[in-house]
């Protein structure tokens, strides 16, 4: 038995599509199976008045079709009626040809005057004529069975394709391919379905258009169903990256708030108050004491922040940039410079700080080779830049600092940041959200 689990969610859809179809293609003989259970003093008064209209012609009549595609059924002498009015669908379904002989049972008018019309014709030509099977309606309850589960099977099928190409397939092996084989499908069905009714010699009208019908809207249904689960297969997929974006961003400023109150950079704070404390510079040590309580008070605030403007940012790395000249003292240098017109535009929070980490990381800082780290504007863009000086033993750089910058900036803003490395500089160029008006 299968069970019901998310892996096979799409095999139980299809399944109970395909009833749901199959059921509502056949409502017309489940109607007539109900219908026939019913007692006769259940059966409606119409169908009552109706049948009462209902007169058996005995005689044989001709019939002479007109230009227009009716006809009228011209009864020979002897008859209780002169002719019977032959509409133009009948005479298209039952294939009906000028000069032909027929008995039939014709209908009253319901207008003094008007011509009786055909209500079942009897014999055609000297044969009996099977007039229900015609109407491809179901003569049992199995033959109704059987027409419920051959569409069923049809339709399970087709939705079978339509909804088993790869999403990772190209555009021909995901929806044409597999829409003109179902097509196909249906078209051998349309040509090999029972049908009720048919029976003995009465041959099968190969453009049976309610059968054509009911074809097409399986094939339709299928269709249309197959295109609202791609879409939900896509939104779902949409929703899941949302969601890892999200736990990458999480994760990311995790790790930026671990990097930034890290033991080994309150280690080196420490060490440098203590180095201001010894030398009895006070004035400095209070300095120094206000710009660290700063920067740990900014990376713990603003590390549940996702935007913060250019102006706070810019705050944070002054503060972040007076340890840093503390520790390397006359050896690291800074030249800011930031269009006042920038200052209220919105970006990534704690983006600058990993940069200006990473050049003094990787960078040999000395007094004979002193570093500059630069941070301006340019074309809607915040540019950090350092020239690369390489340390004697280099320090083995895995990227990650990077990669999480640029992933945070691409979620966040919309917009990749710029890498540009050359032999004697590193550049990093951030784009900046547009103002809000």
């Amino acid at each position: 038995m299968i069970k019901y689990t998310p892996k096979n969610r799409v095999l139980w859809g299809n399944i109970l599509l395909s009833i749901a179809v199959s059921l509502l293609v056949n409502f017309s003989y489940l109607l007539v199976l109900f219908e026939s259970h019913n007692s006769d003093k259940d059966r409606p008064e119409w169908l009552e008045e109706y049948e009462a209209r209902q007169v058996v012609i005995d005689t044989e009549g001709t019939l002479h079709i007109m230009p227009d595609g009716y006809g009228f059924l011209v009864m020979d002498e002897g008859s209780v009626v002169d002719s019977v009015y032959v509409n133009s669908g009948r005479v298209w379904r039952f294939g009906l040809k000028e000069g032909d002989r027929m008995r039939v049972t014709a209908l009253t008018p319901e207008i003094e005057g008007a011509h009786h019309s055909l209500f079942t014709i009897e014999t055609l030509n000297g044969k009996e004529h099977d007039y229900a099977a015609r109407f491809d309606k179901p003569d049992t309850s199995s033959q109704t069975v059987l027409q419920i589960i051959c569409y069923a099977l049809l339709m399970f099928v087709v939705l079978t394709i339509v909804t088993r190409s790869s999403r990772k397939s190209s555009i021909f092996k995901r929806y044409f391919l597999p829409y003109l084989l179902s097509l196909l499908i249906v078209a051998a069905f349309f040509f090999a379905a029972p049908v009720l009714g048919i029976k003995g010699d009465v041959p099968r009208n190969s453009l049976d258009i309610v059968l054509m019908l009911k074809c097409m809207f399986v094939y339709v249904v299928a269709v249309l169903y197959a295109r609202i689960y791609d879409l939900v297969y896509q939104r779902q997929r949409i929703e899941i990256k949302n969601a890892q974006l999200k736990n990458e961003n999480l994760t990311t400023r995790y790790s930026a708030l671990v990097s930034q109150i890290s033991p080994h950079f309150l280690f080196n704070s420490l060490n440098s108050l203590s180095m201001l404390v010894r030398e009895k510079l006070n004035e400095k040590a209070l300095t120094y004491i206000d710009r660290l309580s700063h920067v740990f008070r900014y990376v713990i605030q603003n590390g549940q922040n996702t935007l913060s403007t250019v102006a706070d940012e810019l705050q944070f790395i002054d503060s972040y940039r007076y340890l840093l000249e503390v520790r390397y003292a006359d050896k690291l240098f800074f030249e800011i410079d930031i269009d006042p017109a920038y200052m209220e535009r919105q970006m990534p929070s704690l983006a600058l700080q990993p940069l200006i980490e990473n050049a003094v990381k990787h960078n040999a800082i000395t007094r004979s080779k002193p570093l500059t780290i630069s941070i301006f504007t340019k074309d809607g863009k915040i540019v950090v830049s350092n020239p690369i000086i390489p340390k004697i033993e280099a320090e083995l750089s895995t990227g990650i600092g990077l990669k999480n910058l640029s992933t945070r900036w691409q979620m966040i803003t919309g917009h990749d940041i710029e890498v540009i490395r050359t032999d004697d500089s590193f550049e990093v160029h951030l784009p900046l959200l547009p103002e809000t008006k």
